[in-house]
């Protein structure tokens, strides 16, 4: 290549159309098929199969700069939509069927949550075959030759119980376990806490899901819920799962069972409010967001998003804090102190942070009250706005896990870190700052 050539060569419209039927041959005649026989949407290596081909596809236009050509914009965003919408729903045939096996606190609220799972499915296979039939209109229109494929869709397997050796080889280090389970706990109760703000006990009304969504549900939010969720679910699995210490308190196993369905639920819901979201930016061309609204009702993603999967994972670890509550007070030893505030040390923001770090650092629920008046210690800004309403505290009572309130103390004896050196045991807190 002449170093004054560009490496970029314009392509001819026209001279496109083979490269892609080549690719596009495969997604084509699925949706050919499937719009023919819509119940194949029901067998999961299939849905998961449109994904993957989707996907693939949508790499291949993104290549060619479809996004932003008028002749292929609409396609591309037809394959788009395909690709989120079969991932969705993929999860949701993964999360039905391994729900009868998820060890739950009770049945009680097992019919909401599995009619909520088969409405949102009706929903999106609404969506899925509107967006197929537009496919293959649009398939036609730029001059593809489509094909059905004949697609075997065989009913999945059945789950079986997994045979395993006992996970004993650390057996006399059941103490580890101990503190990962009440960890885990804490974790779950902090993500309880956060959640409840979001007020979701209750189905929203269709006029305020947008204005929800906006404010209090965007998708940076939705995935940082689905992170911390899942984060309780990876710990448990490689902490928990399978050692003596779960056949001995198989109690705490409905834990995973009700993370695992919060978190199935929260990718459905960060995926819907990131295609949601689309509709709404400048992503898309104004022409194919028209389209894809018509396709896609933003009232149908909103409804299945919030109302249907992000209130059931609410619901679902809301159901279980009594599991995690029951956790800390088994396994954790539960202390109350008095902590006097040394001559001349005023809480201001700094000696706040050193009480937020030792109640972060056993990830067990601390509780300080000046005056009586209560406010979780690993809540900074909690901690700020208490001190401002009590600058000159006459009583300071710590409640909670033993651990951290002896570390307490010893932060507290020691001049809250405003006289110089902190004790040996705080070497934490110097790693951590």
């Amino acid at each position: 290549m002449s170093p004054n050539q560009s490496r970029t060569i314009i392509l001819r419209e026209e001279d496109f159309v083979p490269l892609l039927e080549q690719e596009a041959r495969h997604l084509g005649g699925l949706a050919v098929s499937l719009t023919k026989a819509p119940t194949q949407l029901d067998h999961p290596p299939l849905v998961a199969h449109v994904h993957e081909v989707s996907d693939v596809l949508e790499d291949f236009l993104d290549d060619f700069g479809a996004r932003q050509n008028r002749r292929y914009a609409p396609y591309r965003e037809l394959v788009a939509s395909l690709r989120w919408l079969s991932r969705v729903k993929s999860v949701s045939l993964h999360m039905t069927r391994r729900l009868p096996g998820f060890r739950m606190v009770s049945d009680e609220g097992r019919p909401e949550l599995e009619a909520a799972v088969k409405e949102a499915r009706q929903k999106l296979d609404t969506c899925l075959v509107a967006v197929l039939s537009a496919l293959i209109t649009e398939s036609r229109e730029i001059g593809l030759d489509l094909t059905e494929t004949a697609e075997e869709s065989p009913a999945p397997a059945p789950i079986e119980q997994k045979q395993v050796l006992p996970r004993n080889l650390e057996a006399d280090e059941g103490v580890a376990e101990h503190e990962h389970i009440t960890e885990i706990a804490a974790k779950f109760l902090q993500v309880l806490d956060g959640a409840r703000q979001l007020n979701l006990r209750h189905v929203r009304a269709q006029a305020d899901l947008a204005e929800f969504v906006a404010n209090h549900a965007t998708e940076e939010r939705a995935r940082r819920y689905e992170g911390a969720v899942h984060n309780i679910q990876s710990m448990y699995d490689t902490y928990i799962q399978g050692t003596l210490f779960e056949r001995e308190h198989e109690w705490v196993a409905s834990l995973r069972g009700h993370a695992s369905v919060a978190f199935h639920l929260l990718e459905m819901t960060t995926d819907l409010i990131h295609f949601y979201e689309r509709h709404e930016n400048d992503v898309r061309h104004e022409e194919a967001r028209e389209r894809i609204a018509e396709l896609v009702p933003k009232a149908t993603i909103l409804h299945v998003a919030v109302n249907l999967c992000l209130r059931q994972a609410y619901l679902s670890v809301e159901a279980a804090a009594s599991v995690a509550q029951e956790i800390l007070s088994t396994f954790v030893n539960q202390d109350q102190i008095e902590l006097a505030l040394p001559d001349g040390i005023v809480l201001h923001a700094r000696p706040l942070a050193l009480i937020v770090q030792i109640a972060r650092h056993y990830g067990t629920p601390i509780e300080l009250s000046f005056d009586g008046k209560p406010c979780s210690a690993t809540s900074l800004m909690g901690l700020i706005m208490l001190v401002g309403e009590h600058p000159h505290p006459e009583t300071i009572t710590a409640e909670g896990d033993a651990r951290a309130l002896q570390d307490l103390k010893a932060l507290f004896d020691s001049g809250l870190g405003e006289r110089g050196e902190l004790p040996e045991r705080l070497d934490y807190l110097r790693t951590s700052s």
